[in-house]
């Protein structure tokens, strides 16, 4: 048997204006063969899970593209074609197929990326076996039902199942190769949107579905995936579903799926959240007497799409009066090659951040004007240590650690989410040593920043990655969608 392992993965927020190009998914573009095995065998991805499955499964095993980019803008044409066309030319020699998928792509000339490419994979090869690993966070449309054999999704937000996740997914095929399993998939959509910060999984509302799906397993379907869907891609199928596999029995899958989705939709005032004004965040970190304290800039994520150069969080702790601040990294090439020609120990002031023009915000960002000395330039490179994403090689480019006095700033050429101190440790800036830390991340920080700190605060400044979804012009979203049509209610 010759199975193919394979990784296209990209969380797309339509609504950014960070371009997706073929060079953005990986390090200089998209990884092959040996260099994606090594890259992802022993990595936190699915796809070190898939291939331990497929290893297991005895056979030979090739992997013809690992292509995972940032979440950005849609895709670019031609990266898209590329990728598809690897995959494609796999599918036409393997038996099986594994792939490890995001879910929630979109490519500039399709809205549904990932159903356009496993239908591109079924056309050139008919009835392929084809079993995918899903983030949690995934739009699932029909069409990527209807051409593959098993779909699991993450059962946890943050994202620390993703290898159990590869490993769930090549032992259902394993089962449907064998003949013991016969997959049978439904899919039940939920018309809203949750709040991501009500979808975290060990806590209510997602803990009851994420509870509800696993009793179902129990009962005795072979999968059950609750998927909260990323509410920031604009597509007619953006939203919360329920995918339930059986065992050949399609009314049960069907039933199965509603009966969660029916239960989803009882709860969907749930899963919203009241956004608090800014000032206030501020001002409730600062009475807190202990730190370190965490900032977390929700809005300017990149895990979400975000630019990570907004500075409102930043300036509004400054105008507070907070003192021993850590944050970053900001992205902005122009302060990092102003500072980069002073040199370390130069003193000098200049704006920083706000260098993205965001047709999607109905204000710009502000940059902030900061004077300081540079303490050190580095390169911004480090494996990521976990227990989220482990294995991430992160190239942040050229970096600065900028320092105000109160604030000690990180300037970048790229980006990164706050997945692991080392994003400091690595420029010599010990997070613990400081009363605030401003991060850019909505959740997925808290597995490893949450031990080192006293308390977190959530704070909606501005950025393309904002959970206020009424501040977006929805042009493809189906209406009525929950909560931004509460008629539907």
């Amino acid at each position: 048997m010759k199975i193919a392992v394979g990784m296209f993965k990209h969380e797309t927020n339509t609504f950014s204006p960070v371009p997706t190009r073929w060079r953005d998914f990986g390090p200089d573009g998209p990884l092959f063969g040996q260099a994606a095995y090594q890259t992802f065998r022993h990595s936190g991805y699915s796809m070190a899970g898939l291939l331990e499955e497929a290893e297991a499964m005895g056979g030979e095993i090739f992997v013809p593209i690992a292509a995972r980019a940032l979440p950005s803008a849609p895709v670019e044409r031609d990266a898209f074609e590329r990728i598809a066309d690897a995959l494609c030319a796999a599918a036409r020699q393997c038996d099986a197929m594994m792939l490890d998928i995001h879910g929630a792509m979109v490519a500039e000339h399709h809205d549904d990326g990932e159903g356009e490419l496993l239908a591109r994979l079924r056309s050139v090869a008919p009835g392929l076996p084809i079993a995918l690993a899903l983030d949690s966070h995934a739009n699932i449309t029909q069409r990527m039902v209807d051409h593959c054999t098993v779909m699991p999704g993450y059962r946890t937000y943050p994202h620390l199942d993703m290898v159990e996740t590869g490993r769930m997914a090549g032992r259902l095929l394993r089962q449907a190769l064998a003949g013991s399993l016969k997959p049978t998939t439904a899919l039940a959509r939920v018309p809203m949107l949750p709040n991501m910060l009500r979808a975290v999984t060990s806590e209510q509302p997602m803990a009851r579905l994420i509870a509800a799906a696993a009793d179902a397993e129990r009962d005795g379907m072979p999968c059950v995936t609750v998927f909260s869907g990323f509410p920031l891609s604009d597509t007619p199928d953006t939203g919360l579903s329920v995918v339930a596999t059986s065992n050949g029995d399609k009314a049960e899958a069907e039933a199965v799926a509603r009966r969660i989705g029916e239960l989803a939709w009882s709860m969907r005032d749930e899963f919203t959240a009241a956004f608090e004004p800014l000032g206030r965040s501020i001002e409730r970190a600062g009475a807190i007497t202990d730190g370190p304290v965490l900032l977390a800039d929700l809005s300017d994520n990149c895990h979400s799409g975000g630019t990570q150069d907004s500075m409102d969080v930043i300036e509004a702790a400054l105008d507070r009066g907070l003192d021993s601040i850590l944050a970053g990294p900001i992205v902005d090439r122009e302060a990092v090659a102003r500072m980069v020609e002073a040199g370390v120990g130069a003193t000098l002031t200049l704006p920083i951040g706000a260098r993205s023009k965001i047709p999607a915000l109905r204000a710009p960002l502000k940059p902030l004007r900061l004077t300081g000395r540079v303490r050190s330039i580095n390169e911004g490179r480090f494996t990521v240590e976990g227990p989220v994403f482990t294995g991430m090689q992160v190239d942040i480019g050229r970096t600065v650690v900028f320092d105000t006095g109160r604030l000690v700033l990180v300037v970048s050429e790229d980006r990164v989410e706050a997945l692991d101190p080392q994003q400091f440790r690595l420029f010599g800036l010990e997070p613990t040593r400081f009363r605030y830390i401003v991060l850019k991340s909505k959740v997925q920080y808290r597995p490893a920043f949450l031990p080192l700190a006293k308390a977190a605060i959530d704070c909606n400044g501005a950025g393309v990655a904002s959970l206020d979804l009424d501040a977006f012009e929805w042009r493809k979203l189906r209406r009525p969608t929950f909560p931004l049509d509460r008629s539907n209610a």
